[in-house]
């Protein structure tokens, strides 16, 4: 029996959608059909496959296409909400990038309307679909790190916004953007996976460079009740980049090493704990898409959902406190 394959609208073709658009045409259960970006150049060097894709140059166009089953949101935090709610009007089953809104307030108006709707809601974390996570949960539910203590997170960049996200400026500012909420918010998505409901430290450094900049420096941590999760965060140095996360354990650690290698950690060295292809960003991005075809399916929740990231955004927001 051939299983449905899902006809998919994006909205927002910067460096992320089009990793997302690569991934969708990839994938044999997902069809682009539609696409939309403010930047009607955006994809003039992105090699679209033959197909039925579109790149529509009014976003009018994009929500009367015919027979869409899910709406991809790409754009800047600011632009998220306006989008779902249009997604909503067609009965469309939503994919958004984090955070939900730009502000506690907005994103708590989200969570509220789609769960009045009953289609599908998800928010692109990628740890939702990689191998790390899912090997470490199999590791932690066999004893192998024994008592859980809390866990360590160190991101470590030359510069912010990343060079490969240079063009998307909004990343540097305060508003919408800074580490904490581009890559702070995976790591708190894994954490609350790991840990259960957090809650902010009662203290934190942060430095902002400008007013109206993105942070450049944190120090703090999230609480759980299994112990703290500490944070480490900077921008400077001409350096390689580093990102890296630690579960604490009475009898060894799981390191994940720039995002996707899970290692053991013992007092005599690392032990790999998946192979080099399941190390892939790859396979986090098409586990993530296998998962969504998944619970598309059948409706078993797999990916996060909308309250699953407002309580990551009220993690994040509350750092900034």
């Amino acid at each position: 029996m051939s299983k449905k394959i899902y006809r998919t609208a994006i909205i927002g073709l910067g460096a992320v959608g089009k990793r997302m658009l690569t991934n969708l045409f990839s994938h044999p259960r997902f069809e682009p059909v539609a696409g939309y970006d403010l930047s009607s150049n955006t994809l003039d060097n992105f090699e679209l496959p033959d197909g039925s894709f579109k790149f529509v140059d009014n976003i009018t166009d994009l929500y009367e296409t015919r027979g869409i089953d899910l709406l991809y949101i790409s754009t800047p935090p600011k632009f998220h909400a306006g989008a779902v709610y249009e997604g909503l009007k067609n009965k469309w089953n939503i994919l958004c990038e984090k955070p939900l809104g730009i502000s506690l307030s907005e994103s708590t108006q989200l969570v509220r309307t789609i769960e009045q709707y009953e289609v599908f809601q998800g928010v692109n974390f990628v740890f939702s679909g990689a191998p790390s996570m899912h090997a470490a949960k199999k590791q932690l539910a066999a004893g192998v790190i024994g008592d859980l203590n809390g866990a360590e997170f160190i991101m470590k960049f030359a510069n912010w916004p990343r060079p490969w996200q240079a063009h998307a400026a909004w990343l540097g500012e305060r508003e919408q953007g800074g580490m904490l909420r581009e890559v702070g918010s995976h790591y708190a998505y894994l954490s609350q996976e790991i840990f259960g409901k957090l809650k902010p430290g009662p203290l934190q450094i942060i430095e902002f460079p400008q007013k109206a900049l993105a942070e450049t420096l944190f120090m703090g941590q999230w609480e759980s009740t299994w112990g703290s999760i500490t944070l480490n965060a900077r921008v400077g140095g001409n350096r390689q980049d580093m990102v890296r996360y630690r579960i604490l354990g009475s009898e060894g650690c799981l390191v994940f090493d720039n995002w996707y290698q899970l290692y053991l950690e013992k007092p005599d060295g690392w032990t790999p704990l998946l192979d080099s292809e399941s190390s892939q960003p790859i396979r986090a991005y098409m586990g993530q898409l296998d998962q969504l075809a998944l619970q598309l399916d059948d409706g078993q929740k797999r990916l996060a959902s909308f309250s699953d990231a407002l309580a990551v955004q009220e993690l994040i927001e509350g750092t900034f406190q």
